[in-house]
């Protein structure tokens, strides 16, 4: 491969790594990428885990 390839590549890495970052901060603070509400959701308890 020549270089070009390698920077492409390397860019499209950078990029997923930032995307997989920001969804680990985001879940860590709480915040969700569901916009539709929880009420109806199929996963709401994933998301929200029950206080003890």
């Amino acid at each position: 491969m020549n270089w070009q390839t390698w920077l492409v590549l390397g860019i499209i890495a950078v990029i997923f790594a930032a995307i997989v970052v920001v969804s680990l901060i985001n879940k860590k603070k709480g915040k969700t990428s569901c916009s539709c509400g929880c009420s109806g959701c199929a996963m709401k308890d994933a998301c929200h885990k029950a206080k003890q």
